[in-house]
């Protein structure tokens, strides 16, 4: 019988002040699941609350869909609280279908809303996407009633592009170059 692969040994570790991006693991599917469960948490996801039924297989689906992106150099990690190891939600970098475009996104569990905790995870995914994976933009879509994680993009240093459709949704767009990137780090750690 062959061994099952380690799909978390190639998923980079990242730390932050207060966080800790890692590899999904099985053992994260009850709090990932919670997390889909919660109408707060997904009505601005795709499929929104009409998926919560499904919260359970969609979580096992996700996981194995995040593990297995990593082949590609990029992907989701689970973020947890560093000094606790509880587990917050999931940030990080995945390729859009039917495109070459690739977006940061993020999702965290209501307890940790309001905390700067997305801010800080995606400010980490978008230094891993421009500083280790090598992409030269990175882009974002929220419905237009999701105004906190605008906020959050914005802060991040992503520029709104207007309205537009993601998956038959109108979305607001978003993106940001290595470029901009390089100069909003700059300012950030000079000012």
């Amino acid at each position: 019988m062959a061994a099952t692969p380690d799909l978390t040994a190639d998923v980079p570790v990242i730390e932050t002040e207060r966080l800790r991006l890692r590899g999904f693991t099985p053992e994260d599917k009850p709090a990932y699941a919670a997390l889909r469960a919660d109408p707060d948490v997904v009505r601005y996801l795709v499929g929104g609350e009409a998926l919560i039924p499904f919260a359970e297989q969609i979580a096992e689906s996700r996981i194995a869909t995040f593990r297995e992106a990593w082949a590609s150099g990029f992907g989701v990690w689970a973020v947890e609280e560093r000094d606790s190891g509880r587990f917050l939600g999931q940030s990080g970098l995945a390729q859009l279908d039917r495109s070459s475009e690739v977006e940061v996104l993020y999702a965290f569990a209501r307890h940790a809303w309001g905390k700067g905790y997305a801010r800080e995870a995606a400010r980490a995914a978008l230094a891993y996407a421009f500083e280790t994976a090598g992409l030269t933009r990175v882009v974002a879509f929220v419905v237009p009633q999701n105004t906190a994680s605008a906020r959050v993009l914005e802060a991040v240093g992503l520029t709104a592009l207007g309205e537009t459709t993601y998956n038959d949704f109108p979305v607001l767009g978003y993106a940001i170059t290595a470029e901009e990137w390089s100069a909003e780090e700059w300012a950030a750690r000079s000012g």
